[in-house]
């Protein structure tokens, strides 16, 4: 009596052909990393600029500036005003609002509407460029961008407005 312990190679194989072919059709269901990324990233900025936009009202405060449509906060205390406020809260000016305010840098790419009255953030490696753009170039294209909206009166607070259906 000849009793034989394992597998077979055949059975072997059949096993890792069964197991490649799985791999091949489920890890890119569950492994879409790059769009979770650019969704975290996002998610991220848009922290950093409540808490920024938050600490702009702070000084504002401090400045009394709080409850003026149009303001300029000095940040440092140079003398200089750094920051172009909206009822205490950073505008949405493009070079002297909310993206002075987070500093941002080359991860990103941003503009806003004529006139300042939103400003728009995508991720640079979605939109193909970063920094500051021109109208000409819409981040909407893109469907992967969160906008600031700063307050319209006093006692209200600024709206964040995501749109992550292409990240």
């Amino acid at each position: 009596m000849n009793k034989h312990n394992g597998f077979t190679l055949i059975e072997l194989i059949i096993v890792i052909v069964i197991l490649g072919i799985l791999a091949a059709v489920a890890a890119p269901r569950f492994l879409n990393l790059a769009t979770d990324a650019n969704i975290s990233a996002l998610q991220g900025l848009a922290g950093a600029a409540r808490s920024a936009s938050s600490l702009v009202l702070s000084k504002a405060v401090i400045q009394q500036q709080d409850g003026n449509a149009l303001g300029n906060v000095d940040l440092d205390s140079d003398g200089v005003n750094d920051i172009e406020t909206v009822f205490g809260f950073p505008s949405a000016n493009r070079t002297t609002g909310l993206a002075n305010a987070l500093e941002l840098g080359e991860d990103w790419a941003f503009s806003d509407t004529f006139g300042g009255g939103q400003l728009f953030i995508a991720p640079a490696s979605i939109v193909g460029f970063s920094g500051i753009t021109t109208n000409n170039i819409p981040l909407t294209t893109s469907n992967c961008y969160f906008t600031y909206i700063p307050p319209t009166a006093v006692g209200l607070a600024p709206t964040f407005d995501f749109v992550i259906t292409n990240c």
